[in-house]
């Protein structure tokens, strides 16, 4: 039961991170697609608080209960899909605590140019470019992270079982 139980608390974790996570990437680029500040300082502020308090936790939710999982299935982290994950795993999350810095510095260059009334500052754009490629990377590993927990394969063994097929 205890399996079963940590199991579920994995599952939705991850649907909490992907769901939060994805959730606050679109809502920030539709709204700095809109250049007003006013509108990128509202958004951006809900999107920090929704990524410290939700999706971070559930990231570390997903990490204890995955290892959990590992050692009470009997398996050892060094198995090829478990170790692949968790290294995937851990490159995502080094770049989730810059996305964090990225994402603050957002909010107070935008809520900077909406307090004076004016255009967003020319920085703006490039801080928004660094935090945009940095969210495309993430994602495609969480991607990859789930097609491996799905599979049970990393990518290469699942690349080589499809050719044999």
């Amino acid at each position: 039961m205890l399996y079963l139980g940590l199991k579920y608390l994995h599952v939705i974790a991850a649907v909490f991170l992907f769901g939060f996570g994805m959730g606050s990437y679109l809502y920030l680029i539709a709204a700095s697609r809109t250049a007003n500040p006013h509108v990128i300082a509202h958004v951006a502020r809900m999107v920090v608080q929704f990524d410290t308090w939700i999706t971070t936790p559930a990231g570390v939710i997903q990490i204890i209960t995955g290892l959990l999982l590992v050692n009470l299935s009997g398996l050892g982290v060094t198995t090829h899909w478990v170790l692949t994950s968790l290294v995937i795993f851990l490159c995502v999350g080094s770049l989730w605590l810059p996305v964090l810095v990225l994402q603050k510095r957002l909010q107070q260059m935008a809520a900077t140019a909406a307090q004076a009334d004016t255009a967003l500052e020319e920085g703006y754009r490039e801080v928004y470019r660094k935090w945009f490629w940095m969210g495309v990377l993430g994602f495609l590993g969480m991607f990859v992270i789930v097609l491996i927990m799905v599979t049970k394969m990393p990518p290469w063994q699942l690349i080589g079982a499809m050719a044999d097929a």
